[in-house]
């Protein structure tokens, strides 16, 4: 399985703009093209992004959904539209390695860079990793590793109803002496950095 998205960086001052077209491109992507796309916008980190996600079995099915779109006149008539709005847009495709579970109101990804001569090592870490902490927290990990851009980040993404509850995971694991002791053993395999963002998927 695959993941996408579509970050989106809107003009000063456009984020609702930015938020309403979103809103009604998901639901005419869906519809019309039979997508499973949600948006979704970052909490805690920078407030003028939006994100557009979707899963797909394969990249072909993602191909197709691209060839569909991009022949769909009205929407690429919208999208013309959105650039009186929209500042910058990126891609990024990533492979579902570890699915995660029910998609929710809330995520969290906790993104960590692997060394480059532990790329397989730092795999299978963090697998052995999400194994536990879903049997731990109850709630199923997930783990995707990129097709596009930086072939060194791993993504570890958990989904919950609130961010107290996706905290409230965090904390569990922090203080489980099974987890630290996975912890330090991932210690060597990575780089000195790692990023958390949270999100918060509109209309779900």
């Amino acid at each position: 399985m695959y993941i996408t998205a579509r970050e989106i960086t809107p003009l000063s001052g456009r984020l609702q703009d930015t938020i309403a077209f979103g809103s009604e491109l998901v639901g005419v992507m869906n519809n019309r093209h039979g997508s499973a796309m949600a948006m979704s916008t970052e909490l805690g980190g920078n407030p003028n992004k939006v994100w557009l996600t979707g899963f797909w079995q394969s990249l072909a099915d993602y191909q197709t959904f691209t060839e569909s779109y991009m022949a769909d006149q009205q929407l690429t008539a919208a999208m013309n539209v959105s650039s009186s709005f929209i500042g910058e847009t990126q891609d990024q495709i990533g492979q579902v390695i570890r699915q995660p579970g029910e998609r929710k109101a809330f995520a969290q990804m906790h993104k960590g860079r692997v060394k480059s001569v532990n790329l397989h090592a730092g795999m299978d870490w963090m697998l052995r990793t999400a194994d536990y902490v879903s049997e731990l927290t109850g709630t199923e990990a997930g783990v995707v590793a990129p097709v596009t851009g930086d072939q060194y980040e791993l993504i570890f993404v958990n989904y919950a109803d609130s961010l107290q509850e996706l905290r409230g995971m965090v904390e569990s694991w922090s203080v489980d002496e099974g987890y630290l002791a996975l912890f330090n053993e991932g210690v060597d395999l990575f780089e000195p950095q790692f990023d958390v963002t949270y999100t918060r998927f509109i209309g779900m």
